[in-house]
C-alpha cells in the first residue's frame, strides 16, 4: 500500500513557503492543497482516512505544506510513524527579519494584542508591551521553555532553526531533508527549484514566471537599533545551523 504523502514543507513560517506552495501546485506532476492542513500538529484526531481525503489526485506526486510542522517538534515522530520514507523540504530566512515579519504580520490583523491577552490569563508574569523589541526582552528575560514556546512569544522562540532541525534529524535519516535559504530562493529562484525537483525525483519546473506569494508592504520598517541586540541573540544557533549545513549563509550575522 502506498503510504502518503510524498512530501511536506514544513516551514518556517514567514520565509517563502507560500511561493514554494504555489510552484509545487503549478508544477504538472504534483497534487497539493493549497491550505496548510496542519494533521501531525493540530489536527491528527481527526484520522489518517481524513489525511488522505485531503489531496484530490492520488496519480500524482503528493504533498502539502504546514509551517508547524517544523516548529512543533512533538509532531515529528508523528510524521515519521505515518510514513518513514516521506520527503522533508525545509525554507529557512534570516530570523531577525523572520521574527519581524511574524510581528507584524500579527500586529496588523490584530492577532498579536488577543495572543498577549490569552497569555497573560495562563501565566504570573505579564506582558505589558507587545511592541517588537519589548516582546523580545521580556522573552530572552523569561527562562521557561514551556513558556517561551507560548504565543506571542513564539515569534522568537521560533527562529531557533537548528533546534528543530536536530530534533527532526534525530528521527529521519539525512536524505530526506531539503534545507532552502529564502534569500537564495529568490534570487536564484530556477536554481533552487532544480534542487526540489532532483529531490522529489519529478520533472523540471515550468519556466516562466514563478508564482511569488506577493504580499503588500507593512506600514513598520525594522530599524537597525532595534535589529542589532536580536541579531547578536541568535548568532549561536546561527553558527549551529552554518555547522550542519556545511557553509555560512551570507548576511544573517551581520
Amino acid at each position: 500500500m502506498r503510504l502518503i504523502p510524498d512530501f511536506l514543507i514544513l516551514g518556517a513560517a514567514k520565509s517563502g513557503t507560500t511561493s514554494l506552495i504555489k510552484e509545487m501546485r503549478n508544477h504538472p506532476d504534483v497534487c497539493a492543497p493549497g491550505i496548510e492542513v496542519n494533521y501531525f500538529s493540530q489536527r491528527f484526531e481527526k484520522g489518517a482516512d481524513w489525511y488522505n481525503s485531503v489531496f484530490a489526485n492520488k496519480d500524482k506526486v503528493l504533498g502539502e505544506k504546514s509551517t508547524s510542522y517544523l516548529y512543533e517538534t512533538g509532531c515529528h515522530q508523528r510524521i515519521f510513524d505515518h510514513n518513514p520514507g516521506i520527503k522533508l523540504i525545509i525554507i529557512l530566512r534570516e530570523p531577525v527579519k523572520r521574527a519581524f515579519s511574524n510581528w507584524t504580520m500579527r500586529f496588523t490583523q490584530g492577532r498579536l494584542l488577543k495572543q498577549a491577552h490569552v497569555f497573560n490569563s495562563r501565566n504570573q508574569q505579564k506582558i505589558e508591551n507587545i511592541g517588537f523589541s519589548h516582546l523580545f526582552n521580556y522573552y530572552i528575560s523569561c527562562n521557561n521553555g514551556s513558556v517561551r514556546h507560548q504565543e506571542p512569544l513564539d515569534i522568537f522562540e521560533r527562529g531557533l532553526y537548528i533546534e528543530q532541525i536536530n530534533h527532526l534529524m534525530g528521527i529521519f535519516p539525512p536524505d530526506q531533508l531539503l534545507v532552502l535559504i529564502a534569500e537564495r530562493y529568490f534570487q536564484q529562484t530556477s536554481q533552487e527549484l532544480k534542487r526540489v525537483s532532483t529531490f522529489l525525483k519529478i520533472s523540471d519546473f515550468p519556466s516562466g514566471n514563478h508564482a511569488w506569494e506577493r504580499k503588500s508592504e507593512y506600514p513598520v520598517k525594522l530599524d537597525e537599533k532595534t535589529a542589532t541586540p536580536i541579531r547578536d541573540y541568535y548568532k549561536p544557533f546561527n553558527e549551529k545551523l552554518f555547522r550542519f549545513l556545511g557553509f555560512e549563509i551570507p548576511g544573517w550575522n551581520i
